[in-house]
């Protein structure tokens, strides 16, 4: 129940507001009263009130300084001014206080319990909501390690790369990720006496590799976990300690894990070792990394531990499927006129190329070749659909031979990003012609047949597009919806007509479209602000 106090130096006063309202009714109950401010301040600070109803005028300390000492200390509690002083600046002291309402003495009850119902309703859709965001919180924190886990997947997997949205979330979810290590733990049983492993199985031997591999790299390592999939746990070691030989640590404390699953579980994992990276963005290169490793398992064996840097005396691939990414999403960006996304991309793909360091730069030079391949695909089909048979279609060889000569990145980039940035303009004017052009097809239709009765259907069907994406012309271009356009055009119309002597106000009614005589001269009205009638005599 809501707690009330009342403050008031009248004592009938004080019984009254007891007795006349029905407080049990509004889920209230009434924790004490008092005859003045001093007490008053007192009472608020051993009960804490929902609700507190108080007069202006009273001897020590009148209502108003009340509530300046007691605002930080209820600020959500509904102060009810009661007083018979009619002095405007003490009611408009106390609302600048933050009092809820005030009612003049001598009131009326049924003015009283309005007051009082409207402050419960407050409180109880504060108090609602509140335990409503306790649950969601609680909800939140019990769930943080799973959106943690899922967070570290998308970026590690090369799903999220927005670098705020990633920065805001590691905030959120309290991970810091500085200069680290990651290993990734594959685990080799595939049957167990004879059988394949079931899920439980599967999940039960997860849980044992992730729990060894925490306990024994815990006490120099601070370690993140990220289950990769049924076979592959990827562990993130981050060392505030100044390791002399960080490879050596991390190998020995590897020889130790194996040797415990072995022992312990009865199989084996191979462990595969990055270099070092520095912060979360760096991860799915790392990963890339120790995937590579792990296929080296092939000429070293199981149960090994293979270090990336160990991999210098073998044949080097480099993967840059996350260029591939990059460029499937430029291309889409293009394709779609979004000339912000494309840009955002092309960001993107010169960070990640910086962030590779060494990279291959012949293969580099055939990516970006590729890519402004496609784009000039583009580039020819929309200069085609445009019907723009003046536009330079001549081969893009010269373009070519600017990517050979170019020593560095950012030159590749620039050349890259004007391209992309040409085509997308070029996609973007010819998708903004298009929707005027079914505006124009859909606004000439509505002036053929303003006279029926026409639905947003008949127009979708008029323009072979749908009701939705008329609809949304409509309020982008015009800024107003279908029924409106429609609307103006028939008073429009009528306003024409009404000129006409020979024509009563039903008759232009029914020429226009709208059979109701009564709806039509509220719609002229409207639009107008005249009815039909007020109309004519104005021209006369």
């Amino acid at each position: 129940m809501f707690k009330v106090l009342i403050v008031d130096d009248e004592a009938i006063i004080r019984k009254g507001l007891k007795n006349v309202v029905n407080w049990k009714q509004f889920d209230c109950e009434i924790c004490g009263e008092a005859a003045d401010g001093l007490k008053g301040c007192e009472m608020i600070k051993e009960f804490l009130p929902d609700i507190i109803v108080t007069d202006i005028k009273m001897p020590e300390i009148d209502g108003l300084a009340m509530m300046r000492q007691i605002k930080e200390l209820v600020p959500d509690s509904k102060v009810i001014i009661l007083t018979g002083y009619r002095d405007f600046e003490y009611i408009q002291e106390a609302i600048k206080l933050g009092a809820f309402d005030f009612i003049l003495k001598p009131s009326k009850i049924e003015e009283l319990n309005s007051v009082v119902g409207r402050a419960v309703k407050e409180l109880k859709f504060k108090r609602d909501r509140d335990e409503e965001f306790s649950k969601l919180k609680k909800l939140f924190e019990q769930n943080v390690p799973v959106l943690r886990e899922k967070l570290l997947y998308d970026i590690i997997y090369g799903i999220n790369t927005n670098e705020t949205d990633i920065d805001e979330k590691m905030k959120l979810f309290n991970v810091n990720i500085g200069r680290f290590t990651l290993v990734v733990v594959e685990n080799e049983i595939e049957e167990e006496n004879g059988k394949k492993l079931d899920q439980y199985d599967k999940h039960l031997y997860q849980f044992g590799i992730i729990n060894t591999f925490d306990e024994i790299f815990a006490d120099i390592f601070n370690v993140i976990s990220i289950s990769l999939n049924n076979k592959w746990f990827a562990f993130i070691l981050q060392s505030d300690k100044n390791l002399e030989n960080l490879t050596e640590a991390i190998n020995g404390k590897c020889v130790y894990l194996q040797q415990i699953i072995q022992n312990c579980f009865g199989f084996t994992v191979t462990i595969a070792i990055s270099s070092e990276g520095e912060g979360a963005l760096q991860l799915p290169q790392k990963l890339i990394e120790c995937r590579e490793a792990l296929e080296h398992k092939f000429y070293i064996g199981n149960n090994s531990i293979i270090f990336f840097s160990d991999l210098n005396s073998f044949f080097i691939c480099h993967d840059y499927t996350e260029l591939e990414s990059y460029q499937k999403f430029l291309l889409e960006g293009i394709k779609s006129g979004n000339i912000k996304a494309v840009k955002n991309v092309l960001q993107d793909i010169l960070d990640y190329i910086n962030s590779l360091g060494a990279a291959d730069k012949e293969y580099l030079k055939n990516f970006y070749w590729n890519t402004i391949s496609l784009i000039n695909n583009v580039r020819i089909s929309v200069l085609a659909a445009d019907n723009d048979k003046s536009a330079d279609r001549k081969d893009i060889s010269s373009l070519y031979k600017m990517i050979e000569r170019c020593d560095n990145i950012k030159d590749l980039n620039g050349i890259l990003e004007d391209v992309s940035l040409s085509i997308a303009e070029k996609v973007n004017s010819f998708n903004n012609k298009s929707m005027k052009l079914v505006l124009r097809k859909a606004m000439d239709y509505l002036r053929e047949h303003y006279n029926e009765q026409i639905t947003l259907n008949e127009v979708s069907g008029h323009t072979y597009v749908s009701t939705y994406y008329i609809s949304r012309i409509f309020k982008k271009e015009l800024g107003k919806n279908f029924v409106d356009c429609l609307n103006e055009i028939r008073i429009e119309k009528a306003k024409e007509l009404l000129k006409d002597i020979r024509y009563k106000t039903y008759e232009v009614a029914e020429m226009v479209g709208i059979p109701d005589a009564h709806y039509f001269s509220k719609l002229f009205k409207k639009y107008e602000g005249l009815t039909p009638t007020e109309y004519k005599d104005s021209i006369k």
